[in-house]
């Protein structure tokens, strides 16, 4: 039996979300779909399929273990891991052919030492840092490194890579110097002779607002589930979400006014009124911090969440709304009627970023194909 609380994965909006990235492409720029993170929280074994079959040219995770999870579910295409490759790591590369991020000559190492232990070739990807300050090797690196990765035959620098730290700002000017310097450093590697099939520095933020960043590959990671990286451009961008979050009406009592409701007695009811209780809660990934400041549709009407949101439970406020019973449908992401709650919206409320609100729901929730 499914549980009544369930997030629901569109997969006709996330195969819309995909020919729609890629109609703002040059026919020469492939997809590398980023899957990370169980599909930002949308479920791996429902989303990949989708995503492969409409025409994704390869994926991209954040960890050897969710490429080995892919491989396990039966995927061939390649795999790039993101993230650099940590010791006790570089046997499962090889194990799983997955494409490695390069951030300096030692992981380059002992990554052709796995590959050669296996038997095998591995591809890897040069990763720059252009800004970023996280990963990555310094431009002034790049074409020395390059040249000490020439020297293992076990290892094949396909790709040429840098990640954008700004590219969803509406102020474009630091992604703008940052692909400057990724460009000097890719031109400065190619008179030293290196050529490169995988060329990529673009994300969603990249795509939208930065054609020029397109090259030959581009990495859509929160844009293919739906969610503009920018507030103010996701209405305009076309993109659909993907996950809707449902529950259900599980209780309703008739409270009388000036009365506590939930842990903390954080809420007094300001008059007579039903409150209704459905079955989520922080245990469900619905941040606590959302206490009093959420909203839910029922029945086509926005209600408040009331009181502290507890582990498996969070309580509506209906006031005296008629014809909402046990069992009736409580939408937390998506729509009922004319009214609509997206994780924009949610986010904005818990000051956080829709990638948080979708990546938070946890395990116990059922992605139910939609």
């Amino acid at each position: 039996m499914i549980r009544p609380t369930r997030a629901i994965i569109d997969r006709t909006a996330l195969r819309d979300n995909l020919r729609l990235i890629r109609g703002r492409l040059s026919p020469k720029t492939r997809i590398m779909a980023v899957v990370k993170a169980n599909c930002y929280g949308h479920d791996v074994s429902i989303c990949v399929p989708e995503l492969l079959a409409a025409g994704a040219d390869m994926l991209a995770v954040a960890t050897i273990e969710e490429a080995r999870q892919l491989r396990e579910l039966g995927v061939s295409e390649r795999i790039v891991v993101l993230a650099p490759p940590l010791d006790g790591q570089y046997a499962e590369f090889a194990a799983r052919d997955a494409e490695a991020f390069i951030s300096n000559a030692r992981a380059a190492e002992h990554l052709a030492a796995a590959a050669a232990a296996a038997g095998r070739t591995l591809r890897a990807h040069l990763f720059v840092d252009t800004g970023m300050r996280r990963d990555g090797v310094p431009v002034t690196e790049a074409v020395e490194t390059l040249r000490r990765c020439a020297a293992m035959p076990e290892l094949k620098i396909t790709g040429f890579a840098s990640h954008f730290a700004t590219s969803e700002e509406a102020d474009t000017s630091f992604a703008r110097e940052q692909l400057a310097a990724f460009e000097i450093a890719l031109r400065g590697a190619m008179d030293a002779g290196f050529t490169f099939q995988d060329i990529h520095i673009a994300n969603s933020g990249g795509i939208f607002n930065l054609p020029t960043s397109h090259h030959t590959l581009v990495r859509p990671g929160l844009s293919l589930y739906g969610y503009h990286p920018s507030p103010e451009q996701h209405a305009a961008s076309g993109l659909r979400p993907v996950m809707g979050l449902r529950s259900v009406v599980a209780n309703l009592t008739r409270v009388g006014p000036g009365l506590p409701v939930s842990y903390g007695r954080r809420y007094h009811t300001p008059r007579e009124t039903t409150i209704a209780t459905l079955p989520i809660g922080y245990g469900d990934g619905l941040m606590r911090r959302l206490t009093n400041r959420l909203q839910v549709l029922i029945n086509g009407r926005r209600f408040p969440v009331v009181g502290t949101i507890c582990m498996d439970e969070v309580m509506v406020d209906l006031g005296d709304a008629a014809g909402i019973r046990i069992g009736d449908d409580a939408v937390l992401l998506g729509i009922s009627g004319a009214e609509r709650i997206d994780a924009w919206e949610m986010a904005m409320l818990a000051e956080t970023i829709p990638y948080e609100i979708c990546t938070n729901l946890s395990a116990r929730v059922p992605r139910v194909p939609g």
